[in-house]
């Protein structure tokens, strides 16, 4: 049978079945002001809400010899928007946050610059596996390429700040019971059409 280095080793255990992998059982519960309970499922990275509809999952990948990539993925109404932040070189994929940029308040500063990005990426979700991006075939990340009226996009708006505002990405602090806080800061193309009342699409 000929060598296929995309196949799972035998003795491939999944990261998070292994015994020494931490609990984050006491990661803090939070309930927004329109009655939505949200909160950090730490070992799958998403934030996880009452409504099972609506989550805000993240998705990164970095490894040597490759450049790296790092996304969101809003679902809601049965579908997804992609965010992304402005980053350099810009054609490169990002929305991890800068740990060292926090308001004076000291939340977590998150950049939302992008929506609706169609990405093509390393397909490292399907095969978790495989150490080497370069070998690892292409998949294509496309949602939602705009909104379909305002009232999504307002809702839109609302989720991405509720869910966003109990989150600094800290996984230790999340284990200890820590409450996170985090602010959304909209890139200038948003804010404007947000301001105005623009349609997004």
């Amino acid at each position: 049978m000929p060598f296929d280095p995309l196949r799972r080793p035998d003795d491939w255990v999944e990261p998070s079945k292994h015994t020494a992998h931490p609990s984050y059982s006491n990661a803090p519960r939070y309930l927004s002001e329109d009655g939505l309970e949200h909160w950090w499922d730490v070992k799958n990275n998403i934030i996880r809400t009452s409504d099972p509809t609506v989550s805000l999952s993240f998705h990164s990948l970095y490894s040597h010899g490759y450049a790296g990539h790092s996304y969101a993925k809003l679902n809601f109404d049965g579908n997804f928007a992609t965010i992304t932040k402005d980053w350099e070189p810009k054609t490169s994929v990002a929305f991890s946050p800068d740990y060292s940029e926090r308001t004076e308040s000291g939340a977590q500063i998150w950049h939302v610059d992008h929506l609706f990005r169609t990405l093509h990426l390393p397909d490292s979700e399907r095969y978790p596996w495989v150490s080497l991006p370069s070998i690892l075939p292409k998949v294509t990340v496309r949602g939602m390429s705009g909104f379909l009226n305002l009232e999504q996009q307002n809702r839109f708006i609302q989720l991405i700040t509720t869910l966003l505002s109990r989150h600094d990405a800290s996984p230790l602090a999340a284990r200890r019971g820590k409450e996170a806080r985090g602010k959304v800061i909209f890139g200038d193309k948003l804010q404007h059409a947000f301001g105005t009342g623009q349609l997004i699409l």
